[in-house]
């Protein structure tokens, strides 16, 4: 199986039509977690499983 290609916060910011430091701050909440850090310590994203993430969040934030 292929591994997925793994976005830059910029790119996964585009691909989501948000801004990059939405991408930073949901982050910092915990609410997106990247699939690796590089070395730098740079989060790299899978669009499919930031998706869902995000979807997981929404879903909770109306059953609160």
């Amino acid at each position: 199986m292929a591994r997925p290609k793994l976005l830059t916060s910029s790119q996964l910011a585009d691909e989501l039509g948000i801004s990059r430091r939405s991408v930073a701050r949901y982050v910092q909440a915990g609410i997106l977690v990247p699939e690796l850090y590089t070395p730098g310590g740079q989060g790299r994203f899978d669009l499919a499983d930031s998706k869902e993430q995000l979807r997981a969040h929404s879903r909770k934030q109306r059953e609160d």
